[in-house]
């Protein structure tokens, strides 16, 4: 079989290239041509820690643009716009936003993880994020994560965030944990899903050996007698446990 002219190649080279420029300009010009049929919006947190919905991604679209975006051609959109304002939401660590051959826009919102909901005694509570980053209760859904009251000092909040991102880390003391309480001592205090009952951690020191003697106290111990039997459980001293009644 006899092989190609190289000039012939060449040419047939050229001419798909071309083709496929010019098809690729034309898919561009008629993209831009291209109206939002509709909006999807997804965000990367379970739902029972989603500050940010759908729900409301959209109401602020619907407040931001009057009339909404549906119905809106993406030469008319800057993508850019819309990514920043969604990113002013102090909940949202990131948006990508982009647009489909099928007129979709599309949303994918990076939330930030929120660990606790602190609520002092006087002032607005909110919610604590990696980073030690606050997020108002206000214009957020509400997440299912432990509350920290008591006395709450700048100080006391900072262990209250060790201590929570301590507890975010381990299976078994986030299913536990339902509330983080800084009593008049100064000492951070566990209030678990088990009804009356009290851990006392002290300080935010060796967390992850006192979370260990917890959860072996737990499996070894209370499971035997029933989780119930004791109301304080104290685990702030080296070592040891101290149970009370």
């Amino acid at each position: 079989m006899r092989s190609i002219n190289p000039y012939i190649r060449k040419s047939l080279y050229l001419l798909s290239l071309g083709l496929l420029i010019g098809l690729l300009v034309f898919l561009k010009k008629d993209h831009k041509l291209q109206t939002c049929e509709k909006i999807i919006v997804r965000i990367d947190a379970e739902v029972e820690q989603q500050l940010v919905t759908e729900r409301l991604i959209n109401e602020r679209i619907s407040s931001w643009y009057i009339g909404g975006l549906i119905g809106i051609s993406q030469s008319e959109l800057s993508l850019e716009d819309v990514e920043r304002k969604i990113e002013s939401m102090p909940a949202v660590h990131n948006a990508e936003v982009s647009f489909d051959l099928r007129g979709t826009l599309l949303i994918a919102v990076e939330q930030r993880e929120p660990l606790v909901r602190i609520i002092p005694i006087s002032g607005e509570s909110y919610y604590l994020a990696s980073g030690l980053i606050k997020i108002p209760v206000t214009g957020t859904d509400v997440a299912r994560v432990p509350i920290a009251n008591g006395r709450l000092t700048n100080a006391m909040i900072k262990k209250v965030y060790t201590l929570s991102t301590y507890v975010h880390e381990n299976t078994f003391m986030k299913a536990l944990t339902e509330q983080i309480f800084v009593n008049n001592t100064g000492d951070l205090v566990i209030i678990p899903k088990v009804k009356n009952q009290r851990l006392i951690i002290g300080d935010t020191m060796q967390l992850e050996e006192k979370f260990s003697k917890l959860i072996d106290f737990y499996s070894e111990g209370l499971n035997h007698i029933g989780w119930g039997k004791y109301k304080i459980i104290n685990l702030k001293y080296r070592n040891q446990i101290v149970c009370r009644e």
